[in-house]
């Protein structure tokens, strides 16, 4: 099986190094490419007449777009307007969503309940289009707030959610306080990255989550020190989206051991442990 990984930048993902290192373990010939893509690389490498590729993680910015290809659509792809995985089938591709998983799993094991809390969601791309959905339809938020550097797009973006009477759209750099605040910028994946919201505050107690992986800590996690807060990278929320992106390619998830073994390397080799 071919695979592969479509975005921009893709050069700082992890996923082409984790997917191979398993495909070596477990001693196949399947292979796995990250590919730096625009628009038009995207309309020829997915036509399924010429293509070589089985399927495809998608990262941003193309999230939405890929959706302009997708011939089916698990509900949670309806419900979130977002995916991040295609599989080819022979009629076309299907599309899924495992970031929803992926923030679950990070929310469980780090023990965070939204209920009656203030949260803020850094961004309004397509990966914040499905934390936002996940926050609506699992949580009762005291309030919940957008933070983006374009209001009026952002708006467009998530129509459909306004149900939510206590949800506003802010300016990223507000200096609102919350309880639970989670970027969902690409800013953080590497060392010299700003905060993407530099005014914010976090709640004492409260919880700061980085959907990016890359860095150890970025200089949004590091508003917890200054109010004496929790904060977590995307790294969990990384390699449990790449077991589920497995398990739709393979129908069967990795065995752990072998899965933990390539997650060690993939840390080690990084320089990120």
């Amino acid at each position: 099986m071919i695979l592969g990984l479509l975005g921009n930048p893709v050069s700082i993902s992890w996923s082409e190094l984790l997917f191979n290192r398993i495909f070596e373990i477990e001693g196949n010939r399947n292979a796995y490419y990250a590919i730096n893509a625009s628009p038009h690389t995207i309309n020829r490498i997915i036509d399924t007449n010429i293509s070589p590729y089985d399927g495809f993680n998608v990262t941003a910015p193309y999230k939405e777009y890929i959706l302009n290809f997708a011939t089916d659509r698990e509900p949670l792809v309806w419900k979130t307007g977002s995916s991040n995985v295609i599989k080819k089938y022979s009629g076309g591709y299907s599309a899924f969503n495992v970031d929803y998983i992926g923030f679950d799993f990070t929310l469980k094991k780090n023990h965070v309940n939204l209920d009656g809390k203030r949260v803020g969601i850094v961004g309004s791309g397509g990966v914040s289009r499905t934390i936002l959905y996940y926050v609506l339809t699992n949580s009762s938020p005291e309030l919940l707030d957008i933070l983006t550097t374009n209001m009026e797009k952002a708006g467009e973006r998530i129509k459909g959610t306004w149900q939510y009477s206590n949800m506003a759209i802010k300016p990223y750099d507000s200096a609102d306080e919350y309880d639970v605040l989670i970027n969902c910028t690409p800013l953080g994946m590497r060392k010299t990255d700003r905060d993407p919201a530099p005014n914010s505050k976090i709640s004492n107690k409260g919880f700061l989550i980085d959907l990016t992986y890359q860095q150890e800590e970025t200089k949004f996690m590091e508003k917890a020190k200054l109010f004496n807060a929790r904060a977590v990278n995307g790294r969990d929320m990384f390699f449990e989206q790449a077991r589920e992106t497995y398990r739709i390619f393979f129908d069967n998830y990795p065995e752990n051991p072998l899965f933990e073994r390539a997650r060690e390397d993939v840390l080690n080799w990084a320089g990120k442990s």
